[in-house]
């Protein structure tokens, strides 16, 4: 089976975080033996590569057969279209929809954006991005729901690297990052830059409960083969996230068995279910507090790993879905 992948997120040596769980997602499907391209579109470092983009898609699928196209973002379908109209190929195409910006209210937030950035978060354009494809693959089911989506679709978040992510000794981790031993380490795995994650509401959380024994570490620049360590390292994983599609780090917290404090943001609460040592929180700093203290306080007691597998969500276990979507896929259109 040869498969095209489309995608405006994927990691680059600018930017090694970006689309991640894309890339994770594109290396579990070659590992199973699906022949896999990628055609990264880098609507970050140039707008005008959505449209560059038209031509070498023409050129990429003219030149090879491919049984299939793989969509992980809505601008990537509005060239693939062009690309299928001009070409005539009948290739059909799936999409992945992860864009939790859906579950964004708040249009007042958007008014000292850009057009071109506003358009991020346009229902429109999504509604119109779903109806242009074969089939839809929700990370989450309440996204197509919020855009009155009937077409066909499944509900598959993406899967977390258990290799990778699994439970180490802390000190060992700690000695490693040079952390220190004698604290209560909170990680928050998101940039403190990134507002709507929520970094402000944890440094008064922590402030407010006035304990010398806390100590927070943040991410934004840790290496993603480097956050397993980070996340072993910690006493909590922390998510404060106003939106959220089915946000990755959650899940790797969970691979690692540390306890976690969380907002209901996309399918948080889905994913974890009662996992033990695992707090659902508001967006309040007492709330957050209190969850904070009985996080800390549970001293590591997580089933999270094992919650993980119950629920197929390993990289493994989700390309094999994947390949079975594909494969009815394929044999519907003859």
């Amino acid at each position: 089976m040869n498969v095209l992948v489309v995608t405006n997120m994927y990691p680059t040596e600018k930017n090694p975080f970006y689309g991640i769980f894309v890339k994770e997602q594109v290396d579990s499907m070659r590992a199973a033996g699906v022949l896999t391209d990628v055609y990264f579109i880098n609507g970050i470092e140039n707008r005008f590569n959505y449209f560059k983009s038209i031509i070498d898609l023409v050129k990429k699928i003219k030149c090879k057969k491919y049984n299939l196209i793989h969509a992980h973002h809505s601008y990537c379908i509005f060239p693939i279209k062009i690309a299928k109209i001009i070409t005539g190929v009948k290739a059909p195409v799936v999409f992945t929809f992860h864009e939790g910006e859906v579950h964004l209210r708040n249009k007042l937030s958007l008014k000292n954006t850009d057009f071109i950035k506003r358009l991020v978060f346009s229902k429109k354009v999504k509604s119109m991005a779903l109806k242009m494809v074969d089939l839809v693959i929700a990370v989450q089911e309440e996204m197509i729901k919020r855009l009155n989506f009937n077409g066909k679709s499944i509900v598959l978040p993406c899967g977390v690297d258990t290799d990778l992510f699994k439970p180490m000794e802390k000190e060992w981790c700690r000695k490693r990052l040079n952390l220190p031993h004698d604290k209560k380490i909170i990680f928050f795995p998101a940039s403190p830059a990134n507002k709507q994650k929520g970094f402000d509401i944890l440094r008064e959380a922590i402030k407010y409960l006035d304990r010398k024994d806390l100590h927070s570490v943040v991410g934004g620049n840790i290496l993603h083969e480097d956050m397993t360590y980070y996340m072993n390292a910690a006493d909590v994983v922390v998510q404060l996230s106003i939106f959220e599609a089915s946000p990755s780090v959650l899940k790797e917290a969970l691979a690692v068995n540390v306890p976690l404090v969380f907002t209901d943001a996309g399918d948080t609460k889905m994913i974890v279910g009662n996992t033990k040592g695992c707090f659902l929180c508001k967006r309040s700093l007492k709330d957050v507090a209190l969850k904070l203290e009985k996080a800390i306080n549970c001293d590591g007691a997580c089933n999270g790993r094992h919650h993980i597998f119950e629920i197929n969500l390993t990289l493994k276990a989700v390309s094999e879905s994947i390949i079975k979507v594909y494969s009815d896929l394929l044999l519907e259109k003859g």
